[in-house]
């Protein structure tokens, strides 16, 4: 078993470990290796930048052998994200961003024409640690990325009201989850308004 620059294990999948055709969306003059990760889905990986090819059809194959997954452990690591648009390798046409998580704010690349998915260094683990290696298609779906949308304003809220009460915030909370379980919360609503009258 080899090992890339970045200390990434892979197996070379053709058989005399030369370079594959296809080149890098991040390094136009690197090709991409033959990988595979996860033991067992096979992808291209940019010896230059780490990066990772992935296409669906291989995905959605190799998805379908996997058992019972672990959940995921939300441990953030550290990984590369490429700001400017990728082209896609093979049809050179843009690739679209879709947001991994709310809680980091790496992206993956997508060329729906290739159904080939871009993943800079890094964000392979990324992805497993926020999403589990089985949601990868899933990341690319409206509902995924509207329920990111709704954790970011749920995020950038609670940044806004920790700054706003600091050390007190944590008592306004318990105090909300009180108010909102107690049977006569419309009395203590009506009581609190009316000391502020």
């Amino acid at each position: 078993m080899a090992k890339d620059r970045t200390g990434t294990a892979y197996t070379a999948s053709n058989t005399n470990g030369d370079i594959d055709m296809t080149t890098c969306p991040r390094c136009p003059d690197s090709g991409l290796r033959h990988t595979l990760v996860s033991g067992t889905l096979p992808t291209h990986t940019c010896a230059s930048c780490g990066g990772l090819l992935v296409s669906l059809v291989a995905y959605r194959r190799w998805r379908e052998t996997l058992g019972p997954q672990p959940e995921p452990s939300h441990d953030i690591h550290p990984a590369d994200d490429t700001d400017e648009i990728v082209t896609c390798s093979k049809c050179k046409g843009l690739m679209t961003k879709y947001r991994i998580s709310a809680d980091a704010p790496n992206r993956i690349d997508l060329c729906a024409s290739c159904e080939d998915i871009w993943l800079d260094l890094g964000e392979w683990d990324l992805v497993e640690a926020l999403a589990g290696s089985d949601h990868l298609a899933n990341i690319i779906t409206q509902p995924w990325q509207r329920r990111i949308r709704i954790e970011t304003e749920e995020h950038l809220e609670e940044a806004r009201l920790r700054d706003v009460f600091g050390d007190d915030y944590e008592r306004l909370m318990s105090f909300r989850e009180w108010f909102y379980e107690h049977p006569a919360r419309d009395e203590i609503l009506a009581c609190l308004l009316k000391r502020l009258e």
